[in-house]
């Protein structure tokens, strides 16, 4: 009981302990999002991981590795993201290792170590993204692999998969994403490359399709972009124009932010283009549009600091409230468990209640057991000293009766042959005396021979049984007849013997109460079993009165039997005969 007090108590404490991890990862997660990463580390930091899942463990690296990377410390975030990655695979997550490798590609490259090499990553995150068979997740997997190659040592290969980005944009007949590529690969020509021309070139195919689709931000972009063109050029003029072209799609809809930068660009080109006055004017927009970003962020930051205290204050509400729920539901928890244990507690008295009762019957059945194994014990005690006494019987039958007869028969031979003189009823009488000493002789002879014969080994048991029948049939009317089936194979000398001594029981019962002409000796081998059926025609008995007689003769048989595992059917009827049917499980 106190055992399974103390697990329901471990099982508790580690459901709460389990739903504090997961607040501290729900918070952590809310951090970062917020930008917050020192917030979210410090958070990560009181996570105990040997009380998380492996789901939880895999999401506690992820976050550690994010922050890092989003503070620069890309040394920091490559091993916490290699661990992430592995136990996502484990788990079978394979969008969020595809994820990781691309986490894993920019890290590495950034970092620039001989070392450590990034096309392994980029095989991984192309193929989750080539077997999904999604056109357009494929494309924007291109198109972020080349974006991180966009470097002038790595352009090539920023233009390699671009290209295969656009190719399947084509496929696909996405007019505004092929315009947003296009632009890219003039943003490459631009900035990486000395072909201007094929700067501008790109950018006036964006901007065709950015007009065809009405895309204004788009159009903007690409008017932005060719003034670059046009101002690395020294072609300041056009340069100019291009800006104003984007200054009039800004002014339908627009943000300070990029009206501040554009006017910034603007500034800086009429200055290239030594034009003072409208350099000097552009500038004034610049810290206008300055000024008033600054005054929002000032009100933003005051809103934000009163928004936050009102977020605060319902996030502590509800940090209650769910306490409040936790709380509630590790009590049902608890009381479940408590439940479960007293149901245990109860079967388990239970269980040892039929145990006991079990052993009980079982020791019952052990003595009942002792009990027969005794009687059976008697039994056979009993049967060797009715063979020995057979044995001595028929040994003095024909040692010394036997031989007084014989003797007797000799004498009184010599007595006749002297009185030849006697007279003729003397003569008769002499006769008839010799004719009963004949008869008498042959009777202790055979009745010796019957009690003496015994199954001999080396034949076998049918043998010995046909051996047997043969000699207790010469010299009378009793017919026996001794009929096996499949008795080929030998058994154990043992059960030879037990099944001769009952057969020859059985007879000598017959012969000596039933008064039958005729015996019928059936013995019939099975798998398991020896089925011994015994005939006969006498004048049969009722069978309900087997039980009462204690002597060894037909129910010593049948408790000897049934004692063995066999069982015995007797069918007589008065003036019917008597048939006995046994069965015997082989040993």
């Amino acid at each position: 009981m106190k055992k399974l007090l103390a697990f329901c108590g471990f099982a508790f404490f580690g459901l709460v302990s389990c739903f504090a991890q997961q607040e501290l990862l729900d918070k952590a997660e809310a951090s970062k999002e917020a930008d917050n990463y020192q917030l979210s580390l410090d958070l990560l930091a009181e996570v105990d991981t040997t009380k998380l899942s492996v789901p939880q463990k895999a999401r506690f690296y992820y976050l550690q590795a994010s922050n890092y990377k989003f503070r620069r410390e890309d040394s920091e975030a490559y091993p916490l993201l290699l661990k992430a990655k592995k136990l996502y695979t484990t788990i079978d997550s394979l969008e969020r290792v595809a994820t990781i490798n691309l986490e894993l590609f920019e890290i590495v490259k950034n970092i620039g170590s001989d070392q450590l090499h990034y096309k392994e990553y980029i095989n991984e995150y192309l193929d989750y993204h080539l077997s999904q068979n999604n056109s357009k997740n494929l494309r924007k997997a291109y198109y972020r692999i080349g974006a991180n190659f966009a470097k002038k040592s790595t352009v090539d290969s920023s233009f390699k998969y671009f290209r295969k980005g656009l190719k399947l944009i084509k496929i696909d007949k996405d007019t505004l994403a092929e315009a947003d590529m296009l632009n890219n690969f003039g943003v490459l020509y631009n900035e990486f490359t000395s072909q201007k021309d094929s700067a501008l070139y790109y950018f006036s195919k964006a901007l065709k399709l950015y007009k065809k689709q009405g895309h204004s931000s788009g159009i903007q972009s690409s008017y932005q972009n060719t003034a670059s063109a046009y101002k690395k050029l020294g072609e300041y003029d056009k340069a100019i124009a291009s800006y104003q072209k984007a200054d009039s799609i800004l002014g339908k809809r627009y943000r300070k932010s990029n009206k501040r930068f554009l006017y910034d660009l603007m500034a800086k080109t009429y200055e290239l283009a030594n034009k003072p006055n409208k350099a000097l004017e552009y500038y004034k927009l610049t810290q206008a549009y300055q000024d008033s970003l600054n005054l929002e962020d000032q009100e933003k930051a005051i809103y934000d600091i009163q928004t936050k205290y009102e977020v605060q204050k319902k996030e502590n509400e509800n940090l209650r409230l769910k306490q409040y729920r936790t709380w509630l539901f590790s009590g049902i928890i608890l009381l479940v468990l408590l439940l479960v244990a007293s149901y245990l507690v109860y079967r388990n008295r239970i269980a040892k209640k039929q145990l006991q009762i079990k052993q009980s019957a079982l020791e019952k059945n052990q003595l009942e057991k002792q009990l027969k194994d005794q009687e059976l014990a008697g039994l056979d005690a009993m049967l060797e000293g009715q063979e020995k006494e057979r044995q001595q019987i028929a040994n003095d039958l024909h040692d010394n009766l036997g031989g007084l007869l014989a003797t007797l028969k000799l004498h009184f031979q010599n007595l006749k042959i002297k009185t030849g003189r006697l007279r003729d009823e003397q003569d008769e009488l002499f006769k008839t005396t010799d004719s009963l000493l004949d008869e008498t002789y042959q009777q202790v002879r055979n009745y010796a021979h019957q009690r003496n014969a015994g199954l001999k080994t080396s034949e076998g048991l049918v043998p010995s049984i046909k051996n047997y029948a043969a000699k207790v049939a010469t010299g009378s009317s009793l017919v026996i007849h001794i009929e096996d089936h499949d008795m080929e194979r030998r058994l154990e000398t043992s059960q030879e013997i037990t099944l001769f001594r009952i057969i020859q029981e059985l007879i000598t019962n017959v012969i000596k109460h039933a008064a039958a002409s005729e015996i019928i000796v059936h013995i019939t081998a099975f798998d398991d079993h020896i089925n011994i059926m015994v005939e006969d025609d006498g004048k049969g008995f009722d069978p309900t009165t087997i039980k009462e007689n204690n002597g060894m003769g037909l129910a010593s048989i049948i408790k000897r039997i049934e004692h063995i595992g066999g069982n015995v059917d007797v069918d007589s009827q008065l003036g019917s005969g008597t048939t006995v049917i046994l069965n015997i499980p082989i040993s």
